[in-house]
C-alpha cells in the first residue's frame, strides 16, 4: 500500500548518522567446496524462541515477536571506517571493505573529481560455515573508491584523476589484480553490473556538468541520453532491465528502461521522487542507503519525503509499496517478505503489513544472497567493525 507523504518537502539524509549505517554494495564470489552449515531450527526452538519477548523493545500491539539467537550465527567480522559499507558477493563468500578517510561527498557523487590517496582497499573471504577469521588480501593501490556492485569473478572500483578522468577498473577476487576497463578522459562513475558481466555507468566529460548513461556488453556499447537530463547511479533489475536516477528541472525520479528494446528510452517509467531541490548528493544518498546484489529482481530505497523504504514495481497493479516507517535498509525473502532495517530494530515484513516479526533489537543491515545454505547476511556495527552474521530464511 502506499502511504501519504509526511512533509511537502524532501527530509535530507543525515550523513553522520545514515552514512554510518551504510554506504556501498558490490558482488564477489568464489568457488570454494561447501561444508555442513548449522542445522535448522526446530519447531520447538521456534516455540521456546516465540515465549522470550525482548524486554527492551516494545513493538506496536499487533507485532509479532522472536529473537535471532537460533536463526543467525557468525560468519566473521570486518574491519570498518564507520561510513562505507563493504561490497559483497552474491553467494556470501567474500566481502570487499573501503578503509582510511573516505572521500568528500562531492567527489563521491560526481561533482568534483580530485584525486585522491587515503582510500586502502581490502579482500576478506568469509565463513559462513564455522565463523573462522581469513587474512585479508591488501590491494597496493591507494585512492580507489569501491563500487556498489561486482559478480562472482570481479568487483569494480573507481579512480578519480582530475583533468585526466575517472578511471573503472575490476579487481580479482581471487588474485587481488586490479584491470582497468574503462580508462578515458571522461568522468565515470557509479559503475554497476548484472551476473553476465555487463557494466552500466554514468559519465560526463570534464567541461560538461550533465552526465549521460553507458551500457558495456560482449555485444557492443549503448548510450542512453534524453539531451537534457542528468542520469545518475545506474543499476540492473535481473539482467534485462536498468533503474536509474535522473534529474531533470530540478526533479528527482527513478526510471526504469527495458534493455531489449532497440531504443530503451522509448520504454521508460518513471517513479517521481522530490518534486523541487534534487541534487546529485540527494540522488547518491538515496541509491546507497540500502545494499544489493547485482541483478536482484527486486529493490527497495530509502524515500526521503516518506521517511521509509520503498519497493518500486512498476509492473504489478499497486506499483509502489511502503515498508515499516522509520525503515533504512531492506532485501527480499524468498516467500515474498522482507527483512527491514531501523535504527533500532531488524524485522521481517510482509508486504501489506504495517509492522513485523522481530528479529533483532538493534540496527542490522541485511543482504541478501544467492546461497540456499545462508540466504542472507546481516551487518551488526560495532564501533570500527561490523559483525557479520549469516541467516538461512528457506526453512
Amino acid at each position: 500500500m502506499t502511504e501519504s507523504q509526511d512533509s511537502p518537502h524532501p527530509m535530507p539524509l543525515n550523513l553522520s548518522k545514515l552514512s554510518i549505517l551504510f554506504v556501498s554494495i558490490v558482488l564477489v564470489g568464489c568457488g570454494s567446496t561447501q561444508k555442513s552449515v548449522k542445522p535448522p531450527v526446530t519447531l520447538e526452538k521456534k516455540k521456546a524462541a516465540l515465549k522470550t519477548l525482548n524486554q527492551s523493545i516494545q513493538p506496536i500491539t499487533d507485532a509479532k515477536t522472536t529473537t535471532s539467537n537460533d536463526i543467525d550465527w557468525s560468519a566473521g567480522v570486518l574491519p570498518w571506517d564507520r561510513f562505507t559499507l563493504p561490497t559483497f558477493s552474491p553467494n556470501g563468500l567474500h566481502a570487499v571493505v573501503q578503509l582510511g578517510d573516505p572521500p568528500s561527498t562531492a567527489i563521491l557523487c560526481g561533482n568534483t573529481n580530485t584525486p585522491i590517496e587515503t582510500t586502502v582497499i581490502e579482500l576478506h573471504a568469509l565463513d559462513p560455515v564455522q565463523g573462522r577469521r581469513i587474512a585479508p588480501l591488501h590491494i597496493a593501490r591507494k585512492g580507489l573508491i569501491l563500487g556498489r556492485y561486482a559478480n562472482d569473478t570481479y568487483l569494480l572500483v573507481e579512480v578519480p584523476l582530475g583533468d585526466q578522468g575517472r578511471w573503472i577498473g575490476q579487481i580479482d577476487w581471487a588474485t587481488g589484480l586490479l584491470h582497468w576497463i574503462i580508462s578515458d578522459d571522461s568522468i565515470n562513475c557509479f559503475p554497476a553490473m548484472n551476473t553476465f558481466g555487463d557494466i552500466a555507468w554514468s559519465r560526463r566529460t570534464v567541461d560538461e556538468n550533465r552526465f549521460h548513461i553507458v551500457i558495456k556488453t560482449p555485444r557492443g556499447t549503448r548510450i542512453i541520453d534524453d539531451g537534457t537530463s542528468d542520469w545518475l547511479l545506474p543499476f540492473f533489475v535481473g539482467t534485462d532491465r536498468l533503474r536509474v536516477f535522473r534529474i531533470k528541472e530540478d526533479q528527482l525520479s527513478l526510471v526504469e528502461l527495458d534493455l531489449r528494446a532497440t531504443t530503451p528510452l522509448l520504454t521508460a517509467v518513471s517513479l517521481p521522487i522530490v518534486e523541487a531541490g534534487a541534487t546529485r548528493k540527494l540522488a547518491w544518498q538515496i541509491a546507497t542507503t540500502n545494499p544489493a546484489i547485482a541483478s536482484s529482481a527486486q529493490h527497495a530505497f530509502y524515500h526521503p519525503i516518506l521517511r521509509r523504504m520503498v519497493i518500486w514495481q512498476p509492473d504489478n497493479s499497486i506499483p509502489s509499496i511502503s515498508l515499516a516507517l522509520n525503515s533504512v535498509a531492506a532485501t527480499p525473502v524468498a516467500d515474498g517478505s522482507w527483512l527491514v532495517a531501523t535504527p533500532s530494530r531488524v524485522i521481517r515484513q510482509s508486504l501489506g503489513d504495517d509492522d513485523g516479526i522481530h528479529l533483532r533489537n538493534q540496527m542490522g543491515i541485511p543482504i541478501a544472497t544467492t546461497s540456499k545454505q545462508w540466504t542472507h547476511l546481516l551487518l551488526l556495527p560495532s564501533g570500527n567493525r561490523l559483525e557479520i552474521r549469516a541467516m538461512n530464511l528457506s526453512q
